[in-house]
């Protein structure tokens, strides 16, 4: 989901105009001239008095610098609604764009100036301009959760389900950062739940990813597709139990998520839990029935992935739900010699005391003790295999 991630710290300097002295002051790079430099710093200062007389001049409202910036969109960026009232009564063009494709409604939504969005949107801004990228003013809302902002864009016809380069939706995005209203506001108007991104992640995949479980319980009311299969072949259920969202599980779960599906590594939910630690999750799976010595990819079962990382409370509650303790993996190596090789001394304790058998041999012929490098260790396997 790098493509989210890219969304979500979206600073670009052609959507976000932080770095202005930079890129539009410079003498060394602008070729404007001295009064067209002005009218740009009155845009950003907000100096009415000094952007009435300018173009009073005769200063083009629509000049670009280097970057694409007018007027126009840097007022907008710092919500100066008087400085956009008279660029735009002086003809500005508010659908001019920069070099990233942003608009002056763009900068403004992202910002949350409602006020300069209504502005623009009342002069014939075009709603559904997208950045290079294919963000749009909604999606951009939607991510901060500007509800006003949002029902203006919805109002003026914003395209709901528009995507992104990547396929992503203004619902997904709004899924994601748990902006419950929006998400509402979004389902009210059609938006499609099921649409899928580039990877094959929907909304609810979003949603279930971090840990919203109110949205997930909306999307679901609207019949959001249970195990739809990312690209990676994870569902919600996955995601969810990698995260560790015990509340998404159980919801997903209710409504009929198969809970042994097998994404490409041939890894169930609790196959995920198990390897991160993942304690109240793995309990919660483990209550609902999945399968305990399910093998995934390579031989490896839960209990393998838990004694491997150190997971002692895991290790103890799957061999307290009837886990098979001697179970190896394609390579013939068991909990006990995984526990042992990474020096995880508790969990090795613990599969002792519950009778792991220090004996076996690995497909290469080693035991447990043969691959300990912990002097604490070796002396517990040596008094195991002595018996």
């Amino acid at each position: 989901m790098i493509y989210i991630k890219k969304l979500v710290d979206y600073t670009r300097t052609f959507l976000l105009f932080t770095a202005f002295t930079a890129i539009l002051f410079s003498p060394a790079t602008n070729s404007l001239a001295d009064d067209q430099i002005e009218l740009l710093k009155s845009a950003f200062s907000g100096k009415t008095d000094t952007l009435q007389e300018l173009l009073a001049k005769g200063i083009d409202p629509n000049l670009q610098n280097e970057m694409g910036f007018t007027a126009l969109i840097i007022a907008s960026q710092y919500g100066h609604t008087d400085i956009v009232n008279i660029l735009l009564e002086n003809n500005a063009n508010p659908n001019l764009q920069n070099a990233g494709d942003a608009t002056a409604l763009t900068v403004a939504a992202k910002n949350g100036h409602e006020e300069v969005v209504k502005t623009l949107l009342a002069n014939n801004a075009n709603v559904d301009a997208q950045t290079t990228d294919g963000i749009s003013s909604l999606m951009l809302a939607a991510q901060s959760g500007y509800e006003g902002i949002v029902d203006a864009l919805i109002s003026k016809g914003a395209n709901i389900n528009a995507q992104t380069d990547q396929k992503v939706t203004a619902l997904m995005i709004a899924a994601l950062e748990g902006k419950t209203a929006i998400v509402d506001k979004l389902l009210a108007t059609d938006a499609q739940v099921d649409s899928q991104a580039s990877d094959n992640t929907t909304a609810l995949y979003m949603a279930a990813r971090n840990g919203h479980t109110a949205i997930v319980e909306k999307l679901l009311a609207q019949n959001a597709s249970l195990d739809l299969v990312s690209a990676n072949g994870t569902t919600e259920l996955h995601i969810a139990a990698q995260n560790g969202h015990t509340d998404v599980i159980n919801t997903l779960l209710d409504k009929g998520a198969e809970i042994d599906l097998a994404d490409q590594n041939e890894a169930t939910a609790l196959t995920m839990a198990a390897l991160l630690g993942r304690i109240e999750t793995v309990d919660t799976l483990i209550n609902h029935k999945a399968s305990i010595d399910h093998q995934a990819k390579n031989g490896f079962t839960p209990l393998i992935l838990a004694a491997q990382n150190g997971h002692s409370p895991v290790v103890e509650k799957l061999l307290e739900s009837g886990a098979k303790i001697d179970l190896k993996n394609e390579d013939g190596i068991t909990s006990l010699m995984w526990a042992a090789l990474h020096g995880h001394l508790d969990t090795v304790k613990i599969l002792l005391d519950k009778n792991a058998d220090a004996n076996i041999k690995s497909e290469s012929g080693k035991t447990a003790l043969d691959m300990s490098r912990d002097e604490e260790i070796i002396a517990l396997l040596q008094a195991a295999t002595s018996e």
